[in-house]
């Protein structure tokens, strides 16, 4: 496969995912919804730079490593269903303020915070190396030049940050701002539920050891 085609087939595979919704995308929608488009952003930052680590590990041959530390895994999925279960439940139990409120001062926490919520949800499903290796031996081969799967790397984080960036710019907008604080507790419970279900099933599968 020639270079350029495998670049932008890599590319492509990826950006299809994000029709896909997950966890990582629920939590940026929430974070936007509820804090404003800096925190949506800055935890969308978050899960690119989750994705750069997972699709660079996938990248440089690190399914030898997957296989072999089996139960490092599984205390990661564990470890992040936990973190991911309490944002739910943090989720599912915020209060309901005026809209003035919720659109004029959105969360002024440190910038960290947020940024943390991103990489955690992400990288707290460590199968999704698994993923980006089924892509890269698809693209992929051992004859394709350094320089186009340095290329797919970048084009992978550079389309992640641009849709996480998207999401948070569009959930964060006034309009839909007020919509959400119209009808916060039923909104903020029903992304939680969604959350809340992503995490058990991190759990469970970090105790059986599942999908590894």
């Amino acid at each position: 496969m020639e270079p350029l085609h495998a670049i932008t087939l890599t590319i492509g595979l990826f950006v299809l995912t994000f029709f896909n919704p997950g966890a990582n995308l629920f939590v940026v929608v929430q974070t936007s919804l509820a804090s404003g488009s800096r925190a949506g952003m800055l935890t969308g930052l978050g899960v690119a730079l989750g994705d750069a680590v997972y699709s660079g590990l996938g990248l440089f041959g690190m399914a030898t490593l997957i296989t072999q530390c089996e139960g490092i895994f599984s205390f990661i999925k564990i470890v992040g269903g936990l973190y991911l279960l309490w944002f739910a439940y943090k989720s599912m139990n915020k209060q309901a303020e005026p809209h003035s409120h919720a659109l004029q001062q959105p969360l002024s926490a440190p910038w960290y915070i947020f940024f943390r919520r991103g990489l955690i949800t992400d990288l707290s499903n460590p199968q999704t190396v698994l993923f980006f290796i089924s892509i890269f031996s698809v693209t992929l081969s051992p004859n394709t030049p350094t320089w186009a799967k340095l290329s797919a790397w970048l084009g992978i984080v550079l389309s992640s940050v641009i849709w996480r960036v998207f999401l948070s710019q569009a959930f964060s907008l006034p309009a839909v701002r007020r919509t959400y604080a119209s009808m916060q507790r039923i909104a903020s419970r029903a992304i939680g539920v969604v959350i809340g279900a992503f995490a058990i099933k991190l759990i469970y599968e970090g105790l059986t050891r599942r999908s590894l």
